[in-house]
């Protein structure tokens, strides 16, 4: 019975991620979405299990070698200066804004803090898709974003190992520290001379079943029931979501001397959380750093940043 809800997971989870796309929303937005439609939210036909859960991890694992292996160390020193003041600056606002909103709702500082690492992660995955969409990937803009991302992530991975050290009392142990070496194996492999053949093969395996049962987990374990009451904190969570990475990664852009609309389409790039927010997300409940309840809103801020991302990108990239 375990073997067929799995199956069940990745094949429903599979077509809302096709479905997200058809959409104009993102996979992980439809995969997620098929979590919570099977899960006690609604239908409550699949049940978090132990197996689910190891799968999951694995996914963890895969998502961030093939983040690795897709980071081209090379194209980022091209760009390193607007890179840098791009990913520091998009990084730092939300980092600042987002524990003190947390706090002002009533949040515990711990969680507060963590809330800024969380929110201060970009996924590159719906901004590669609307690049490729509008022919922006080989411009300017489009190596600055990816590079700008990349360090964004690598900044908010190293705040996780920070937070465990500083406030999270020893609560991350080597499980939550394997995501941030598998990014940094992927780095390596990338370097071997079948690194392309590799990261195809990890991405298939990724994508036909490791990738669904984790973004489908997620939704699994979400109880929109249990979030009437934070409806507020989520409008509130979803607006400073998209300022905070606009405004931070827009402010970088200027400093690194970039045009009006270049460092528009930057922010509005750099908007989306997607699969490295849920990462850190997971690796905070694991840790037990958030509780499963306390992640609901934060997993619904992430799935509302992640749907209005491209709304604000398409008509941006098109001034550039």
């Amino acid at each position: 019975m375990v073997y067929v809800s799995i199956i069940l997971l990745i094949i429903v989870t599979i077509i809302f991620g096709k479905i997200g796309v058809k959409l104009g929303f993102s996979e992980v937005v439809g995969q997620l979405l098929a979590g919570i439609v099977l899960g006690g939210s609604v239908f409550n036909i699949v049940q978090p299990t132990n197996l689910i859960h190891v799968i999951s991890e694995i996914g963890i694992l895969l998502l961030m070698l093939n983040s690795g292996m897709s980071s081209d160390i090379k194209e980022m020193k091209k760009y390193i200066k607007a890179s840098v003041l791009i990913a520091v600056m998009g990084v730092l606002v939300p980092a600042i804004v987002f524990p003190i909103a947390f706090i002002l709702l009533g949040y515990s500082i711990q969680i507060a803090i963590f809330s800024g690492v969380i929110f201060s992660a970009t996924s590159i995955s719906i901004t590669l898709a609307v690049l490729a969409e509008q022919k922006k990937l080989a411009t300017t803009m489009g190596a600055i974003i990816l590079s700008a991302a990349v360090l964004d992530d690598i900044i908010a991975l190293i705040a996780v190992i920070l937070f465990s050290i500083f406030v999270g009392g020893g609560g991350l142990g080597i499980n939550s520290l394997l995501p941030l070496v598998a990014f940094a194996i992927g780095i390596l492999l990338r370097k071997v001379s079948f690194s392309q053949q590799l990261s195809s093969g990890f991405n298939m395996i990724g994508q036909w079943v490791f990738y669904p049962v984790f973004f489908g987990a997620i939704g699994l374990g979400l109880s929109v029931q249990n979030l009437n009451d934070k409806i507020l904190p989520i409008i509130i969570f979803s607006v400073l979501a998209v300022i905070t990475k606009f405004a931070g990664s827009f402010i970088g852009a200027k400093i690194a001397g970039l045009s009006q609309n270049i460092a528009s389409a930057i922010g509005a790039g750099m908007i989306s959380r997607g699969e490295m927010a849920l990462v850190i997300t997971q690796i905070g409940i694991s840790s037990k750093i958030i509780s499963e309840a306390t992640s609901g809103e934060v997993i619904i801020t992430v799935i509302i940043s992640t749907i209005v991302a491209p709304i604000l990108m398409k008509p941006l990239f098109s001034k550039v």
